[in-house]
């Protein structure tokens, strides 16, 4: 078996962590200029930058949207300072709907850091079941 490269060996550990629901060795990972960008037109669609503006604009509305999250690699590119990560999104919003999308993550590094995080995705699906990215910000979460 072929060992992985340092960031694509990162890739693993990060989302091996995310599965426990902790998603602090992603954020350590990143740039801080990173670039977040997922595919399509609709309102979780778009390129953000820099690790604050992803976590207000992505992480939160996404976790006032969802009551449970997660995010299960299947197959995994390693390419050096490019990762390809496929992977199946299991999750519930909280109105009780199954969000369970197919991922393509494109990882690329730059000094042993995430400086691009692009999403490929069902977008239908997303405008489907989420709410408007903008609305989720107000979403109350429960107590």
């Amino acid at each position: 078996m072929r060992q992985l490269s340092p960031n694509a060996q990162l890739v693993s550990d990060i989302f091996d962590e995310v599965a426990k629901g902790n998603g602090a060795p992603f954020w350590e990972a990143c740039h801080d200029d990173v670039v977040w960008r997922t595919i399509g037109e609709g309102s979780w669609s778009g390129e953000f930058a820099g690790k604050q503006t992803i976590i207000d604009e992505v992480f939160r509305p996404l976790n006032r949207a969802l009551a449970e999250r997660a995010t299960i690699p299947t197959r995994l590119v390693d390419g050096g300072d490019v990762i390809v990560l496929q992977a199946r999104g299991k999750n519930l919003t909280r109105d009780g709907q199954r969000y369970e999308n197919d991922y393509v993550f494109v990882i690329h590094f730059e000094g042993g850091k995430i400086i691009r995080y692009e999403e490929y995705c069902d977008t239908e699906l997303i405008a489907r079941v989420l709410p408007d990215r903008i609305a989720a910000k107000s979403i109350p979460i429960p107590k």
